[in-house]
């Protein structure tokens, strides 16, 4: 049996997995969670087999989630479900430990199946993904003139210590700052850069040659 937990900010989506995969008779859903904090207090007191997971949540975005939720369950799998579909950002995904990459437009019989293959240690990508990936790896657009937004050097401390995977608090403890004083941060760097969260920002510091 397949223990799964499915974690995703839009509660139609959640209660329509939920009812897909009630009746699989190898796949048993454990909890849900509306993002990725209420995720992470939920995977402290279940052992999880596969999460199920979207990038773009409140409170606590998908690559943080990633981070966590492996320190609590290093065998667990993590299946990324999203409509995101830019290469750099399934390597960076893939790069820190996520077990497959799926498009939210998926068929349900491509969903179990990747949700089976995960469970497996088998890598999962969508299927026209794989090209995406090559050309994330051949581009690296640079913003023009004028484009790139004026970034302090306390926030480029930031964007680097969330590159190297450091939780809020650990940020926090290295700049010697409050929580909050980070928390601001990243608000004002995710409007200077026009992204939504974290992955967002270490793509976009990435193709502008932040990092």
């Amino acid at each position: 049996m397949i223990r799964i937990f499915l974690a995703d900010d839009h509660q139609i989506l959640l209660d329509g997995l939920k009812a897909m995969l009630v009746n699989e008779p190898d796949i048993q859903v454990v909890g849900t969670a509306s993002n990725g904090l209420q995720a992470l207090e939920c995977l402290k007191k279940h052992e999880v087999d596969v999460l199920l997971l979207d990038l773009q949540m409140p409170v606590m975005d998908g690559l943080e989630t990633i981070m966590h939720a492996l320190s609590l369950q290093p065998a667990l799998k993590i299946l990324i479900l999203t409509t995101n579909d830019e290469g750099s950002i399934i390597t960076s995904l893939f790069k820190r430990g996520a077990m497959g990459y799926l498009l939210k437009n998926s068929s349900k019989e491509t969903l179990i199946r990747g949700i089976k293959d995960a469970h497996a240690g088998r890598r999962v990508l969508s299927a026209h993904l794989t090209s995406k990936m090559i050309e994330s790896l051949n581009e690296r657009p640079k913003p023009l003139q004028g484009q790139m937004p004026q970034i302090t050097k306390r926030e480029l401390e930031v964007i680097k210590l969330i590159a190297k995977e450091f939780t809020t608090q650990e940020i926090a403890d290295e700049l010697y700052v409050s929580v909050n004083t980070v928390a601001t941060h990243k608000r004002n760097l995710f409007v200077k850069m026009d992204v939504k969260n974290s992955v967002g920002m270490i793509k976009k510091a990435t193709d502008w040659g932040l990092l």
